[in-house]
C-alpha cells in the first residue's frame, strides 16, 4: 500500500484520547485498576484510522518476560521476546483498508544507523529474532497485537510511536505517553547472554540476596549481601550511568561493551561514578566499607546527591556491580580470590626484597598480595574472540589499575585465564597474575648490593576461589574455573604460555643445598580477644654437622590488601640444632600486644625468615591470620510468617569480646522486600557487655526474604548477622480461609 506524504499527529486531532492506567503485576506494588477505553463513536465522515490509546499490557508482559519483580512504574521487557500490545482506534480495524506500523526511539537519539531509531513493519506471521508487529485479532476498535523484537537490539529506555495508514487518507502518528525499558534476555537463545540452565538463571539473574567471602585462605568468613536489583532506583541509575559513560550508542546492545562501561562507571576514579574507593583506614567523612550490607542504599544516595558515595572496598564494588548486571539481565556472580596478587609491573612475578637481617626494604616492594580480593564473573558469548572463549568473563569495578587509560578490568574470558592466553582481551594478563603469579623473595647483600633470590613459590597465590553455591547458602570452590591444579603439568604449561606474551617476565631458579627443614604453625580459628601462638619447628637432616640458624619473626596488623598498619611484635633469635635433631621456637601474640592495633578486618600477617649459616640456605614464609569475630544475632516478633504491610519488631544483639570499651558504635539493617533501610548510632559498649538495637520494620513484598544487620565501632567492625523471613499475603490468606469455609 503506498504511503501518503501527509502525516497527522495525535496533537492535531480534535478527538483527544482519554487517560488510561495499568495494573501492576506484583503484590505490594502500586495497583491501579485497568479501565476500558470508552471513546465516543467517531463521526460518520471520519475515514482516517487513528490511534486513541495504547495499553502496554504490563501485567501479562511482566510475567512472560520474568520482570514482574521490578518496582518501576514503566514496563520492563527482555529483548528477543514478543511483547503484547493493545491498540485502541477511533474506528473498527479493517485489514483490507488499514495498516499499523510502529517505531521505537531511544531517549533523545534518532539515528537509524545506530539502532536508536527502529522502524517496525507490519507482518502477517510470527517473527523470530527480528522486528515486526503482528495483528493477532481485532474486536471493533480494539486491536490485539504482538511486537517482535530483535535479540541484539539496544538495551535502553524506549519511546513507542504507532503509525496507522488508511487507503486514500493521510498517515496518522501517535506517541505513546509511556516509555518502556528493554534489557538483556538470558532466556533467549539468540541473545549473547543466553544461559540454558534455569537453576543458574534463578541464581545469577533473579536472586536478590547473595553471599560474599572474605578473610584468608585458612580462615574463610562470609556475609550476606542484599543485591536489590528490582528496586526502582537501581535500573534508573544503571541506565543513567550508561548514558553518561560516553560509550557509542550502537554498543548498548553488546554485553561486552556494557559491562566494560559499567566496570568504569561504578567507581569514581575517572568519571565521578557511583562509589569512592578508600583503603586508608580514615572514613570519618563517609561510611566505613564494612558497614554496607547491600547495594540499594548506595544507589539511592548516589541518585539523591548526584555525587560519588563514600566509601567502598572490593566487596562493595563487586556487590553493586552484581546488582547492576542482574538488573540489566546479564547473569553475574560475586567471587573471592584468596591470596590475590596485585602485579604492579606486569611481569607475572611478585617481588619482595629484604636485608640480611630479615627486614623488608619497603621502597623496593611495590607488588602486593591481598588476603582476599572480590570481583565478578559475567556470562556472555564472545563473538569478538576465537571460538571457545565464551561463558564466564572476569570483570572488576574496583579501581586497581587502568585499562586503556581508565580504571576498569575486563571482561576477561576464564578460559583464556586458565590456559594462559593473556594476549586475549580484555585485561587477561592482569587477572592471570592475580590467580597464578609466582612469588620471589630477594635478599639484598650488604657488601655487593646485589639481590639474590632466597626462595621462589609458584603456588602462593590464587587459592580457594569462592562463590555462593547454586540455590544453597554454602560456599562453592571454583578455583578449577580459573586455573589447572596447582603444580600440575597443565598449570605449568599455562604459566609458560603466559610468560611468552610478557617481555619482562622473570625466570628465577636457584639450586641451593637444603638440609634443614622448617615448618611454621599458626593458631587457627582464634576469637578476637584471645592470644595467638606461632611455632617455628626446625629439623636438621644432616647427620654429622650441627647447624646455626638465625630466626626472625615479625607480626604486623594489616589491611586485607596486605598493607601494613601497625607493627605488633618482632622476635629475633639464634638457634643451634644438633645433627639429626629438632627444636621449636614459639612466640605468643597477646591481647595486650594487638588490642589497639587491629584494622577493620582484624587481620595479622606473620613474616618468618630463617637463615642457615655456612650453607646459605634461606627459608621465607608469609602467613596471613584473621581473628574470628562474634556473630550478631537477630530475632523477630512475631516469630512466625510475617504479613505483608504489617509492621514487625526486629532486635539485633552483639556482645563485646574485647577487654576495651567500643566507641562510636552503630547498627545497620536492610533486607529483601523490607520497607526502609535503618542506620542507628548507639552508646559505647564496655568490655564484655551487650549492645542491642530494636526497630520496627514493614514487609512490602510477598515471598522469602533475608534481613541483614551489621555492627560497627572504631575498634571492631564488620560484625554481621542475618535471619531468613517468610512474608505472606493477607489477601491470599483470606482467600484460603474462604475456600476452607466453602469446603466445610
Amino acid at each position: 500500500m503506498p504511503r501518503p506524504r501527509r502525516v497527522r499527529t495525535a496533537s492535531e486531532d480534535r478527538h483527544r484520547r482519554k487517560p488510561y492506567s495499568y495494573e501492576t503485576s506484583t503484590p505490594g506494588r502500586r495497583v491501579v485498576s485497568t479501565e476500558e477505553f470508552n471513546f465516543p463513536p467517531p463521526p460518520e465522515t471520519e475515514k482516517q484510522l487513528k490511534v486513541t490509546g495504547v495499553d502496554l499490557q504490563k501485567l501479562q508482559n511482566s510475567k512472560e518476560h520474568h520482570t514482574d519483580e521490578y518496582e518501576l512504574e514503566e514496563l520492563v521487557v527482555r529483548r528477543g521476546q514478543p511483547i503484547n500490545l493493545t491498540i485502541y482506534l477511533n474506528q473498527e480495524y479493517n485489514a483490507d483498508d488499514h495498516a499499523i506500523e510502529l517505531e521505537l526511539r531511544v531517549e533523545n537519539y534518532s539515528g537509524i544507523n545506530y539502532g536508536t531509531r527502529v522502524p517496525i513493519p507490519q507482518v502477517n506471521s510470527t517473527q523470530e529474532d527480528d522486528w515486526g508487529i503482528h495483528v493477532i485479532k481485532s474486536d471493533g476498535n480494539k486491536v490485539e497485537c504482538v511486537m517482535y523484537t530483535a535479540a541484539d537490539c539496544l538495551v535502553a529506555k524506549y519511546k513507542l510511536y504507532v503509525e496507522t495508514y488508511t487507503k486514500g487518507e493521510d498517515e496518522f502518528r501517535f506517541e505513546c505517553p509511556d516509555e518502556f525499558c528493554m534489557i538483556f534476555n538470558p532466556w533467549c537463545k539468540a541473545d549473547d547472554v543466553y544461559m540454558e540452565d534455569d537453576v543458574k538463571r534463578r541464581e545469577y539473574v533473579m536472586s536478590e540476596t547473595n553471599l560474599y567471602y572474605f578473610g584468608t585462605a585458612r580462615t574463610i568468613g562470609w556475609s550476606h549481601w542484599y543485591q536489590g536489583q528490582f528496586e526502582e532506583v537501581v535500573l534508573k541509575c544503571v541506565f543513567q550511568l550508561l548514558d553518561e559513560s560516553g560509550m557509542a550508542k550502537r554498543n548498548l546492545g553488546s554485553p561486552i561493551h556494557v559491562v566494560r562501561a559499567l566496570s568504569a562507571m561504578l567507581n569514581s576514579e575517572d568519571d565521578d561514578g557511583v562509589l569512592v574507593g578508600n583503603w586508608s583506614g580514615d572514613y570519618s567523612d563517609g561510611v566505613e566499607p564494612t558497614e554496607w550490607t547491600g547495594s540499594v542504599a548506595i544507589f539511592e544516595e548516589y541518585m539523591k546527591t548526584g555525587k560519588p558515595v563514600c566509601y567502598g572496598q572490593c566487596w562493595v564494588f563487586a556487590g553493586i556491580f552484581t546488582t547492576a548486571m542482574r538488573a540489566l539481565g546479564i547473569p553475574c556472580r560475586t567471587l573471592t580470590n584468596f591470596e590475590s596478587a596485585h602485579d604492579t609491573d606486569g611481569n607475572l612475578t611478585l617481588d619482595y626484597h629484604y636485608n640480611e637481617e630479615g627486614d623488608p626494604i619497603e621502597d623496593l616492594n611495590e607488588d602486593s598480595v591481598w588476603n582476599f580480593h572480590v570481583w565478578n564473573d559475567c556470562w556472555m558469548a564472545r563473538p569478538d574472540l576465537p571460538e571457545g572463549y565464551g561463558g564466564w568473563q572476569a570483570v572488576d569495578a574496583t579501581p586497581q589499575e587502568t585499562s586503556e587509560g581508565i580504571f576498569r578490568t575486563g571482561p576477561s574470558p576464564l578460559t583464556a585465564i586458565k590456559r594462559g592466553d593473556v594476549h586475549l582481551g580484555y585485561d587477561t594478563k592482569f587477572v592471570f597474575a592475580e590467580v597464578n603469579a609466582e612469588r620471589v623473595d630477594w635478599i639484598m647483600k650488604k657488601d655487593s648490593k646485589q639481590q639474590v633470590p632466597a626462595d621462589v613459590d609458584p603456588s602462593s597465590v590464587g587459592k580457594r576461589i569462592s562463590t555462593k553455591k547454586l540455590a544453597m547458602w554454602e560456599r562453592d570452590d571454583i578455583t578449577d574455573d580459573y586455573k589447572f591444579a596447582e603444580g600440575s603439568e597443565r598449570e605449568r604449561i599455562a604459566v609458560i604460555t603466559a610468560s611468552k606474551h610478557v617481555k619482562s617476565a622473570k625466570k628465577v631458579y636457584k639450586d641451593i643445598k637444603k638440609d634443614v627443614q622448617f615448618e611454621v604453625d599458626v593458631s587457627d580459628e582464634v576469637m578476637v580477644g584471645k592470644d595467638v601462638e606461632v611455632e617455628v619447628k626446625i629439623t636438621n637432616d644432616h647427620m654429622t654437622d650441627a647447624r646455626e640458624i638465625f630466626v626472625s619473626l615479625t607480626c604486623n596488623s594489616v589491611r586485607y590488601t596486605g598493607v601494613k598498619v601497625h607493627q605488633v611484635l618482632v622476635k629475633k633469635e639464634n638457634v643451634k640444632v644438633g645433627p639429626g635433631e629438632s627444636t621449636s621456637h614459639k612466640v605468643v601474640v597477646s591481647v595486650t600486644d594487638y588490642k589497639d592495633k587491629l584494622t577493620e578486618h582484624a587481620a595479622l600477617k606473620f613474616f618468618v625468615m630463617c637463615g642457615v649459616k655456612g650453607t646459605g640456605q634461606t627459608f621465607v614464609g608469609h602467613y596471613d591470620f584473621r581473628f574470628r569475630k562474634p556473630e550478631l544475632t537477630i530475632t523477630i516478633e512475631p516469630s512466625g510468617p510475617l504479613r505483608k504491610g504489617d509492621p514487625f519488631k526486629a532486635t539485633a544483639m552483639f556482645s563485646n569480646p574485647l577487654p576495651i570499651t567500643l566507641q562510636f558504635c552503630s547498627f545497620r539493617l536492610e533486607g529483601t522486600g523490607i520497607e526502609g533501610q535503618i542506620k542507628k548510632t548507639i552508646r559505647n559498649v564496655p568490655a564484655g557487655k551487650d549492645a542491642e538495637l530494636e526497630v520496627k520494620l514493614t514487609p512490602k513484598r510477598v515471598g522469602k526474604s533475608t534481613l541483614i544487620a551489621s555492627f560497627h565501632s572504631s575498634q571492631l567492625s564488620g560484625v554481621t548477622g542475618s535471619i531468613d523471613l517468610e512474608i505472606i499475603d493477607p489477601a491470599a490468606e483470606g482467600d484460603d480461609d474462604d475456600d476452607k469455609d466453602v469446603k466445610e
